[in-house]
């Protein structure tokens, strides 16, 4: 089945860049999404596992990076995790 939509040009803009992003032709990008949001359709990836692997990556990049320290062994140890008083 073939559907024709407008697009505002930025969603147009917005649309090419993330199939860009994900290795796909514009169709096939806009297929996925569209697929993704039937409820009850079976979730079948068009993408390689390597694909997955990288649009994960490419997902978790949009959240912000924390340079914390590990916590102390002590802080992680079975006393640090009850209370003196519950003995």
């Amino acid at each position: 089945m073939a559907i024709q939509i407008q697009l505002k040009p930025e969603v147009e803009a917005e649309l090419k860049a993330q199939a860009q992003k994900n290795g796909l032709p514009l169709n096939q990008y806009v297929q996925r999404i569209l697929e993704e949001h039937i409820p009850g359709q079976p979730m079948e990836s068009p993408m390689t596992p390597e694909q997955r692997a990288k649009a994960f990556h490419d997902w978790s990049l949009h959240f912000p990076r924390r340079r914390t320290s590990p916590l102390p062994d002590d802080a992680i140890s079975r006393e640090a995790f009850y209370d003196a008083d519950e003995k």
